[in-house]
Parts: structure tokens; C-alpha cells; sequence
């Protein structure tokens, strides 16, 4: 796949030779075929770059098939491509049309209007034919190929629609440099949201390195010169030249290097470097106190660091406090320090583990914890081995959900277990709770991968306990997570089983929950709520004789698809339309009343057209044994 952004410099390059050479073609001047003229001629004598070669070869060759294909008369052709040769898209206008074929002709298409001089160039035919042939040639170069090239197309395009590429313009910042950034984003994660605040912070950075680099530094010629130099190819996006420059500067100039390691960090970032940064923050510690920072010293920064990444969710700062929690390994000269120092590094790994869809980080975190209990020891600082048994079954459950098995779960729950041993209810209360509530989030799980229902049973208790301390005066929100926690146990367990009770207690820890998992406060926790209530009911409705139950399953739902709407949250909506599809079908077989299974198969079909477009294939063919029941029985 070509790295069309990357390249788009290629591509303007490319696009300009087999425009010349289609020009020449159609006007007769070298040869029948566009491709040929390209060979023919020496048109790549004003470009290094021998990547646009290979590119234009192809480029060559669809656009022959653009025009082979285009209804055009042959004056009408000539014009064209006369126009495409003398206006190619710059590497400035693909970037700046976000790398759509469309956007790009239509920008191009109006500047041409306005600063051609041939009038036979201004009409509208002719600018439309040229726009036209143009968006047609340059789409397969510039349409996403992968997930990844999506999210960078999008990104780019929000840096557009918000504002931020003319703040970084004014502040003499390239389109290549907005692309670079967004490009190593795009490839650092899977998740648009996060890339989209990772790629802000990073603007803020660009923007800071710039607005910086015009202040004089008093410190002499030597390093306003660097920090010029620097300034300029971080304008440019050359992030790894202006780092090497940093470094270089950095060995040579040893009075004066505050301001070369600020830059140096900040150079880092806008790299994706994160073990330059921290190195750079620790050698500024050191410089600020003539010497090497103490183990206290350092730990702060990396707080700083870890905190700013967990509670504003940016990467790259997560990324540096686990660089710089391996370093603050390296000045632990106790085990208590050895011990705080793995354990802080097992947080950062697994906070940063926890975003990703892999799993790596979570398993050095795990390592990073197991290594930290060898330190940290029982019977020498109990609570703080307790502690980091908790963070050991956090990591462990989350790679037990992504994995099949049941192997971690299990060692969470041993961990969990451990952490209790000193995390006691008379000792520390809340601690102890926040313990038996992740204990029975393992404890569920297990139990809905088990055929049995002992670790379900286990599962309620535990969040029973949890109850105990996390009142509702006390922590309102933790208190109505857990009665939601609670409710899911409960009515997985009477789901197992033939009465009643189970499901009617689940009933109860929703609506409970409910009680501070309110609209207003947590819109999308309310929403979950009601559809588990509405589920819980529902599985009630269907075992009793009346409808009531399945009526109110009815409310529930309906009440969580005003905040699970198809724009916010599609798939989610999509579900909760497949639930109402299901309770529909079953008042229909308590009543016999038509309507009930028409409206039924109005939300499998509605809940169908969402699974088809987002390719949820497992959903899409549950949905349609749905469609395929609702037609039995109405042909019955």
C-alpha cells in the first residue's frame, strides 16, 4: 500500500509527470499511450525522490482508463488534460484537501476558476472536466486502504474542521509536519478518540516549540543558534533531525543547557520518543541540583507524568512515566524503593494497557507486579504487598476478559484473595470493599464461562460484602455500580435456574441502582442499567403467565434508546433494538396479537441494517434467526 499522506509529496510529483505526459499524448506529441509518453520522456529530471517513479507508472495507467472510459469528445479531452498540466495539485493542496479526491478537485477547481488566463480554461465546462478527471484519477491513490489509513484521513480531517490547521499554519507550522504527527498517531492505536486527544496535545506541543523558539534564550550565540535551527525543521516536521541536533548541542555545550533539554523533551514528544523525553527530564533534575536527583526527586516527575496520562488520557505522557519508572529502578538502593518503583512501572503499563486492544502491556505489567511483590514483601509492609496483589489481579482480569480461557481469571481471583489477607474489613474499610467488588467481577466472569453456578454464588457474595462499606451515604456512585454488578450476578444466576427469586432480586439491584445511576449524572450508565433491568424483566415476563412483566421490559428499553441513539452509540442502539425484537415476538406468543409481531420485525429490521453496515456479522445472523422465527409464526 502506498503511504499515500506520508507521500504525498509522490503523489504531487507523480500526478505533474503523467499529466504532462497525458497532455503530450492527447495532443499527439508522443506516442498512444499515456504510459509511453511517461517512458518517453525525461520527466522526473526535477524530482530526487525515485519513489514518485514507480507510482506514476500506475497513476499512468489509471488515468489512460479515466479517459478511455470518459465520455469526452476529443476537444473537450485536449483542454483537459492541458489544464491538469498546467494545474496539478500541489503536495500542500492534497494535504490541505485531508487527502480526498473530491475535496482536493473542488478546492482546485475554484482556483483555477479565478487565476487562469485562458479564457478556454475559465468556462465551466472546462473546469468541470478538469475537476472531474482529476477527482476520478487521484481517488484509488487517496482512498483509505486500512483501518489505519482511515483514522488518518479523519484525523486530518478534524484538524481541519476545528480550526487547528490554521492555528498551526499561523504559527509557521507545514501541512507536513500536521501529517507527520498524525501519521505516527494514527499508527500508535486503534482507537480514534484516543488519537484524536493524543494528536491535540501533540498540536499544543508543535505550537509551543514554535511560539518558544522566537523568544531570545540570553544564552549566547551558540544556543540561539541551535534553538533556530531546531525550531525550523520542527516547523517542517523533521522531528528526528531536530532531535539529533538537541543531542549534538547537548554534548558539546555543558554551562547553559536548561533550555536545550525543554526543547530536547518537547522535540521528544512530538517524536513519539518517549525514552529520550524522560532521559532529558532526568538529566534537567540533575543539572537543577549540580548532581544526581535523589529517588524521591525522580519519582515525582514520573507522578507527574503517570497522572497527567491516566486522568487526561494522553499516551505519550504514559509512555514517559514508564520510561522513567525504569530509571527510577535504576537509583533504588532499597528493597522498599525497588518494590515502589516496579510497582508504579506495573501501573503505568497496565493504565496504558488497559486503552490498547493487545495485550503486551498487560502482560509486563504483570511481570512488573510479580516483581514488585519480591521487594514489597508480607510480613514487611503488608499493606503495601496488599496493594500491589490488587493491581496484580486488576492486570490479571483484564487479560482474563481478552483471552478465551479461564486461567487468569483464576490467578486473579488468587490474587484478589491475597490482597484480602491484610486488606481487612477492620483495618481499611473502603480498601477492603473496592477489593471484594473486583473479586467478584472475576468471580462473574468465571462464572459466565462455567456451566455451573458456584462462582456466581461466590460472585454475589462478594459484591454483598462490597455493600457493607460502600453505602449509599457514603459513595453514592461506587454504591449503585455495585448494586449494578450485583443485579448482573443475580440474574445470570436465575437465568440458570427455573424459579423465579434470582430474577426478581436482580430486578431490585437495578432499580436501586438506578436511584443514583440517574440521566442527568451518568447518561450512558443510566442507559445500561435500564437495558439490564429491561432484560432482567423480560426473562421474567417470559416464565409467568401475564404481560405486565414483559410491558415494563418494554418501558426499559425504550427508556435506554434515549441515550443509546443510533448517531451516539449504533451498535448499542442496534442491540437494544434486537431486545425489543425478542419481547415483541414473545407478547406476541402470549397474546396472539398480530401487531406485536409486526413491531417486531420492525426492530429486527432496524437492528439489521446497523450489524450489516458496521460488518457485525455474528450479530447480523442472530438477527436474522429472529427475522426467520417472526416469520414462522406468522405463517403459523
Amino acid at each position: 500500500m502506498v503511504e499515500k499522506v506520508l507521500h504525498a509529496g509522490n503523489i504531487a510529483v507523480a500526478f505533474s509527470s503523467v499529466a504532462t505526459a497525458a497532455d503530450l499524448t492527447v495532443t499527439g506529441g508522443a506516442g498512444a499511450a499515456i504510459s509511453a509518453s511517461l517512458s518517453a520522456t525525461d520527466l522526473f529530471k526535477r524530482s530526487s525522490d525515485k519513489d514518485a517513479r514507480p507510482l506514476a507508472q500506475k497513476m499512468a495507467a489509471h488515468m489512460q482508463d479515466v479517459l478511455d472510459r470518459s465520455h469526452l469528445t476529443e476537444g473537450r479531452k485536449r483542454v483537459a488534460t492541458q489544464m491538469l498540466a498546467l494545474y496539478p495539485p500541489s503536495k500542500s493542496d492534497l494535504a490541505a484537501g485531508n487527502m480526498d479526491a473530491p475535496t482536493v478537485a473542488t478546492t482546485l477547481r475554484a482556483r483555477v476558476a479565478d487565476t487562469a488566463t485562458d479564457p478556454a480554461h475559465k468556462t465551466d465546462t472546462a473546469l468541470d472536466d478538469f475537476a472531474g478527471i482529476l477527482a476520478d484519477t487521484l481517488a484509488p491513490f487517496l482512498e483509505p486502504q486500512d483501518h489505519k489509513d482511515a483514522m488518518l484521513q479523519e484525523l486530518l480531517a478534524r484538524t481541519g474542521s476545528s480550526g487547528q490547521s490554521d492555528r498551526l499554519r499561523n504559527e509557521g507550522i507545514t501541512e507536513t509536519a500536521i501529517i507527520r504527527l498524525a501519521q505516527r498517531i494514527a499508527r500508535e492505536t486503534d482507537n480514534l478518540g484516543q488519537a484524536w486527544l493524543d494528536l491535540q496535545n501533540a498540536m499544543d506541543i508543535a505550537v509551543r516549540v514554535q511560539q518558544e523558539g522566537r523568544l531570545p534564550s540570553n544564552h549566547g550565540d551558540f544556543v540561539d543558534e541551535v534553538l533556530a535551527r531546531v525550531t525550523g525543521l520542527a516547523a517542517e516536521g523533521e522531528y528526528t533531525a531536530a532531535s539529533d541536533a538537541i543531542a549534538t548541542a547537548l554534548e558539546a555545550e555543558d554551562a547553559r543547557r536548561a533550555r536545550l533539554l525543554d526543547r530536547g523533551i518537547e522535540i521528544a514528544m512530538l517524536e513519539g520518543n518517549s525514552t529520550t523525553a524522560a532521559a532529558y527530564l532526568i538529566r534537567k533534575a540533575d543539572l537543577e541540583v549540580g548532581g544526581a536527583v535523589d529517588f524521591d526527586a525522580i519519582r515525582a516527575i514520573f507522578i507527574t507524568h503517570y497522572k497527567k496520562g491516566r486522568d487526561k488520557g494522553i499516551a505519550i505522557n504514559l509512555e514517559i512515566s514508564i520510561a522513567l519508572a525504569r530509571l527510577v529502578l535504576t537509583r533504588a538502593s532499597t528493597a522498599d524503593e525497588r518494590g515502589t518503583a516496579l510497582n508504579d512501572l506495573g501501573a503505568s503499563l497496565q493504565t496504558l494497557g488497559d486503552r490498547e486492544s493487545g495485550t503486551d502491556r498487560l502482560e509486563e505489567a504483570v511481570i512488573a507486579y510479580r516483581s514488585a511483590l519480591m521487594e514489597r514483601t508480607r510480613d514487611r509492609v503488608p499493606l503495601d504487598w496488599a496493594m500491589t496483589q490488587m493491581n496484580l489481579g486488576n492486570a490479571l482480569a483484564t487479560l482474563g476478559q481478552r483471552e478465551s480461557g479461564i486461567a487468569r481469571l483464576e490467578e486473579a481471583v488468587t490474587a484478589y484473595r491475597a490482597a484480602l489477607a491484610e486488606r481487612t474489613r477492620d483495618r481499611v474499610p473502603l480498601d477492603w470493599a473496592g477489593t471484594q467488588m473486583n473479586l467478584g467481577n472475576a468471580l462473574a466472569i468465571l462464572g459466565e464461562r462455567e456451566s455451573g453456578t458456584a462462582r456466581l454464588e461466590e460472585a454475589v457474595i462478594a459484591y454483598r460484602n462490597a455493600l457493607a462499606e460502600n453505602t449509599r451515604d457514603r459513595v453514592p456512585l461506587d454504591w449503585a455500580r455495585t448494586q449494578m454488578n450485583l443485579g448482573n450476578a443475580l440474574r445470570a444466576l436465575g437465568e440458570r435456574e427455573s424459579g423465579t427469586a434470582r430474577l426478581e432480586e436482580a430486578v431490585i439491584a437495578y432499580r436501586a441502582a438506578l436511584a443514583e445511576r440517574t440521566r442527568d449524572r451518568v447518561p450512558l450508565e443510566w442507559a445500561m442499567t435500564q437495558m439490564n433491568l429491561g432484560t432482567a424483566l423480560q426473562t421474567l415476563g417470559e416464565r409467568e403467565s401475564g404481560t405486565a412483566r414483559l410491558e415494563e421490559a418494554v418501558t426499559a428499553y425504550r427508556a435506554a434508546l434515549e441515550e443509546r441513539t443510533r448517531d451516539r452509540v449504533p451498535l448499542e442502539w442496534a442491540m437494544t433494538q434486537a431486545n425489543l425484537a425478542h419481547l415483541e415476538r414473545a407478547v406476541f406468543d402470549k397474546t396472539g396479537e398480530a401487531k406485536h409481531l409486526e413491531r417486531a420485525e420492525a426492530h429486527a429490521r432496524a437492528a439489521q441494517e446497523v450489524f450489516h453496515a458496521a460488518g457485525a456479522s455474528h450479530y447480523e445472523e442472530k438477527i436474522e434467526r429472529t427475522l426467520s422465527t417472526i416469520a414462522a409464526r406468522r405463517g403459523g
